[in-house]
């Protein structure tokens, strides 16, 4: 099998877990059983519900999307922190509602809908300094997502985009265009917002700068574009930094992220970014009320402000940047499901509502183990 990466770039300090979901374990986990869109093997899922479907495949109406994400971990050269030992792999997931429009009997998907209800990626293991997988500081570090960012995911702008059906039989093989996510800015790509590591009072010992909730128009580019999407009064989106040695553990040490000068854990305090997120889906319909299938992405993170510490010392936000993971998204082994959830053909019945996105993405968090 032909291995496909891509890069996430200019990624968040060490690794983020979202809000409602809880951290995994910090280890190397198994990457998931790939999951072929164009193969014949298939082995039903025990669905809550009998397809009734009809005729052609009618993929019209409202599904639920559970994403695994294989990722592999780098380090930036340089960093104060770095990931240890090399080359970790983990898995993240990620929830999504999606609408399609597909008129009867059409191999066009004239429209694709998309919103983003959560996001998890892994805590992972890395080191002060160079890596030594003997040294006993490793520290265990993530990002959790406060309620307010939560909450902010399923009230950003809609993706849209298109796609094709290679055959309206069971089993079709479905190629939707690539969706793209932001939040904390409108701007895609290169164009995001981001820190300019490398402007005179911007680097690596320049600690005041970015620290505060106001964006640095000096040190970050195009102040004018970053979105306080999650509405606490800070610019971009905010995540809660929180690293842990094991003997933070023993102790017991409790993360002060909004309060980082209190001497607490390893590493604590607040990052500011914005956030793409792009998959393209490869999947392969299954009924009319369910598609599985691999996907391709790269999860985009720019830093615009941060207010950390590291061993109760303040850091520059450059110094965080540096200390930021490289992650490679395995293709060939992310894999996805999606099942429907209007009530149509004797699908799940959630009532979704595109109008009331939270609400809606609130039901497939709470019922997500349906669909996984």
């Amino acid at each position: 099998m032909t291995r496909s990466h891509r890069k996430l770039a200019a990624a968040p300090l060490l690794v983020a877990c979202a809000g409602l979901l809880a951290c995994s374990a910090s280890q190397d986990a198994a990457p998931p059983d790939p999951v072929d869109a164009g193969s014949d093997a298939y082995v039903a899922p025990e669905a809550g519900f009998q397809c009734t479907e009809q005729g052609d495949l009618d993929l019209d109406g409202v599904f639920a999307i559970f994403a695994r994400l294989s990722l592999t971990f780098g380090s930036h050269p340089g960093g104060a922190v770095t990931v240890c030992p090399v080359d970790q792999t983990s898995e993240g997931t990620f929830l999504a509602l999606m609408r399609v429009s597909q008129a009867a009997g059409s191999k066009s998907v004239d429209k694709v809908e998309a919103l983003v209800c959560t996001l998890e990626l892994p805590v992972i293991s890395a080191i002060v300094g160079e890596c030594d997988p003997k040294a006993q500081n490793m520290v265990y570090a993530g990002l959790t997502f406060p309620p307010a960012l939560v909450d902010a995911f399923p009230a950003t702008p809609i993706a849209q985009t298109q796609g094709t059906i290679a055959s309206l039989l069971p089993g079709g093989a479905i190629d939707f265009d690539r969706l793209t996510f932001v939040i904390g800015t409108r701007e895609t790509g290169d164009a995001m917002p981001g820190w300019q590591m490398d402007k005179p009072s911007c680097g690596v010992n320049d600690n005041a700068p970015g620290r505060g909730p106001v964006c640095d128009e000096t040190c970050v580019t195009h102040c004018d574009a970053v979105v306080d999407d999650d509405k606490d009064g800070w610019a971009g989106v905010t995540v809660h930094v929180c690293g842990y040695t094991d003997e933070d553990k023993k102790q017991k040490v409790v993360c002060n992220p909004t309060e980082p000068s209190k001497a607490a854990a390893t590493i604590q305090g607040r990052a500011l970014l914005d956030l793409q997120v792009d998959p393209m889906f490869k999947a392969k319909a299954q009924s009319s009320c369910e598609m599985t299938g691999n996907f391709d992405a790269a999860i985009r993170y720019n830093v615009v402000g941060a207010d950390l510490y590291l061993q109760n010392t303040q850091i520059s936000v450059t110094s965080a940047i540096k200390s930021l993971p490289l992650y490679e998204v395995n293709a060939d082994l992310s894999r996805f499901r999606a099942v429907r959830i209007d009530g149509k053909h004797g699908g799940y019945d959630w009532k979704p509502d595109f109008s009331q996105p939270l609400d809606t993405c609130r039901t497939v968090i709470a019922r997500q183990n349906e669909i996984k």
